[in-house]
């Protein structure tokens, strides 16, 4: 049977999967993530910069070294937020091309949604007749109304926690002021699209919500206590939102440092989870539940997905 990989370029992180197809549906042989803050910096200066352009195609390349060992048929690469975001996207497409001969295709927010569906619903049990799923990444947090695990509505945010760290949290350990104003500015953005996501077929106490990427999967790991991550155990975890309430005060109190020392807490994440769990925090309050659905499944796996469909 063919095998096939995919890259997500994200604007903070970098995963890979190498799959077997079986038709329509395939079955992992390895995956691999790495945290390269592709986005450092864009929000201040509209463009990737060097360092992170550097990190970000030495990953590339190392992926594509590994899943060249299972001998894929393709590697396929899509960028999201950030890259749709550079002034410079150009440079970084042709300077990935010359490094690692891989083409990048750069998917608009909305396709990202339906790939991320396809990811999310291939790797959770149970029939789930309606949903809200939410992405948190790096420059962007995208909210996917689906109905039988079809896209219904999309809304996306710039809501992203490498914008919203580098804006708004200078101390450390957080400051009560700067982690009020984030609160804010969070609240002010959810509001919104609690508005645009109001649908007259369902309410949302109809619905399950799912979320999915790193901050939350690494939210669910702290919860868990989990080290080393164990995939299995987080995909459709079950987190509460008055544990990532205990969480975030416990976070906020630290420092940098003392979140480095924390082995749950995946290194590079340290400064981005406050204002990850923020967003969950205000996401699960403003809409209304009290549990949500982890997955960490989503997009690389949607890439794959989308192409054995095509």
């Amino acid at each position: 049977m063919p095998v096939f990989a995919s890259i997500d370029l994200g604007t903070n992180t970098v995963r890979l999967l190498v799959a077997e197809s079986n038709g329509e549906s395939f079955t992992a042989l390895y995956s691999n993530q790495a945290i390269t803050r592709l986005g450092e910096g864009l929000s201040k200066g509209g463009v990737l910069i060097e360092r992170a352009m550097e990190r970000t195609i030495n990953t590339i390349l190392s992926f594509k070294k590994e899943a060249s060992a299972y001998n894929p048929s393709a590697i396929w690469v899509a960028a999201t937020s950030a890259v749709r975001e550079a002034k410079n996207r150009s440079e970084f497409i042709e300077r990935v091309k010359k490094a690692t001969g891989i083409e990048l295709e750069v998917i608009p927010w909305e396709e990202e949604a339906r790939r991320t569906i396809l990811g999310v619903f291939s790797g959770l049990r149970g029939d789930i007749k309606r949903s809200i799923i939410f992405d948190i990444g790096g420059g962007s947090t995208e909210f996917v109304l689906t109905e039988n695990k079809s896209l219904v509505k999309s809304v996306g945010t710039d809501l992203g926690v490498v914008h919203l760290s580098e804006r708004h949290i200078k101390k450390d350990p957080v400051d009560d002021k700067e982690l009020i104003a984030l609160e804010k500015v969070i609240t002010d953005k959810v509001k919104e699209v609690k508005n645009k996501m109001q649908d007259a077929r369902c309410k949302m106490q109809d619905l399950e919500l799912i979320g999915t990427a790193g901050t939350i999967t690494t939210l669910a790991a702290l919860d868990l206590n989990l080290y080393p991550y164990n995939p299995a155990k987080v995909n459709g975890y079950i987190l509460e939102l008055k544990n990532v309430k205990d969480i975030l005060k416990r976070l906020k109190a630290m420092t940098l440092n003392e979140r480095r020392n924390i082995p749950a807490l995946e290194k590079g994440r340290e400064d981005l989870i406050i204002p990850g769990a923020v967003i969950v925090i205000k996401v699960m309050e403003i809409l209304g539940f009290d549990t949500m659905t982890v997955s960490d499944y989503g997009l690389r796996e949607g890439i794959i997905l989308q192409k054995l469909m095509t």
